[in-house]
């Protein structure tokens, strides 16, 4: 029992946290989950109607019956109408599935209660299980709705089924919750693995293997979100750091040593800057940096000066010497492009090169 309870614990935060991180997705799931799920009700409810009189020459539909075809046609519509917005809004959609939901189970639970005294329920049941699974929504929405209509279909049954049939639908009512329980949490398992697989994917593809920082590609369109953001007042500290003769590096210790340096590397390189800045790996011994909202020269020194400070100290701890030289442009609230940010800072690395490696450089931007 105690192993149950920490399994469904663990599969209510899983939900939480993938509610959370695919927001945006599960929104569009939903709303093209619910413009299929309205149509599905109207063709199946059309098809009912007109079957079921052959089958059955004694049988007539309900008001419930006759509303639900109407109802289901009015969300239709407004989901339609919605749907053609460029960016819906998530709350928006919850509230027409709920809508949808409760139109549908309110209806169902007339047609299965007042609508048809004599006969056993056929539609809530089925429509207990379906329902959690259909949408992507939290635990208490959910099941806070169907269970509200689940007693609503009891305490109805009581009132106007005769016991004998009562019994077994009241029984049937409590089994398929039971059941929608059970399988909501394998499709909430199912969602939360694939959701985990698609982010591990994507982090992959986005990450140097070696040192675990944007590789050249994301760092690339990482730098030109934020420009694009930002533009025509970008403020931002660029930088480019080259490890200085890091080939010698590798032939005299060792690919594995130079391995290791590159991996330190980059755990510098996110010690000395935030989380929020932009840190990739360029290829081989480059990096760069996009340090966000900052354009004081000293703070640049600073970081440029620490960043070879540890990794002098590095050299001293693994006797393998390593130093580094850096081109950092400044831009200052103005329009700036990527191209020129990248050549201008390479353009300051050579020159730290040339004046002897082991050197930063620090330029103000120049508008192209």
């Amino acid at each position: 029992m105690r192993t149950l309870f920490a399994s469904l614990r663990n599969t209510l935060d899983a939900r939480k946290k993938y509610l959370h991180e695919a927001k945006r997705e599960i929104t569009y799931n939903n709303l093209r989950t619910l413009r299929n799920a309205v149509l599905l009700t109207l063709l199946f409810l059309t098809l009912f109607l007109l079957v079921t009189p052959l089958m059955i020459p004694q049988w007539t539909p309900s008001p419930a019956h006759i509303a639900l075809w109407p109802a289901s046609a009015a969300v239709l519509v407004v989901v339609t109408l919605y749907a053609r917005r460029p960016s819906p809004d998530s709350r928006t959609v919850t509230l027409l599935c709920v809508l949808f939901e409760i139109v549908l189970l309110g209806l169902i639970v007339l047609i299965d209660t007042i609508g048809s005294a004599g006969a056993p329920a056929s539609f809530l049941p089925l429509l207990t299980i379906i329902l959690p699974m259909l949408f992507i929504f939290p635990f208490t929405i959910s099941f806070g709705l169907v269970s509200l209509f689940l007693i609503i279909f009891i305490i109805l049954v009581v009132a106007y089924k005769p016991s004998s049939i009562g019994q077994y639908d009241i029984f049937g009512a409590v089994v398929s919750l039971v059941f929608s329980l059970g399988a909501d949490h394998l499709a909430t398992s199912m969602r939360v693995r694939e959701h985990e697989a698609r982010m591990r994917y994507q982090l992959l593809s986005t990450r140097d293997s070696l040192s675990s920082l944007y590789n050249k590609q994301a760092c690339h369109e990482a730098v030109e979100r934020y420009l694009n953001a930002c533009n025509p007042a970008v403020k931002c500290a660029f930088a480019v750091i080259d490890l200085d003769d890091f080939k010698i590096v590798n032939d005299t210790a060792g690919h594995l040593a130079g391995d290791m340096v590159l991996q330190r590397m980059g755990d510098l390189l996110q010690e000395v800057f935030r989380a929020t800045d932009i840190i990739g790996r360029f290829g081989g011994d480059e990096f760069v940096v996009l340090a966000k909202e900052v354009s004081s020269r000293a703070v640049m020194e600073e970081k440029c000066r620490g960043i070879r400070e540890q990794l002098r100290r590095m050299s001293d701890e693994t006797n393998i010497h390593v130093s580094c030289s850096l081109g950092v442009i400044l831009v200052n609230g103005c329009f700036a492009d990527y191209d020129s940010l990248f050549q201008q800072a390479d353009s300051a690395l050579y020159a730290a090169k040339k004046q002897g490696k082991n050197r930063h450089v620090i330029r103000a931007y120049v508008r192209s």
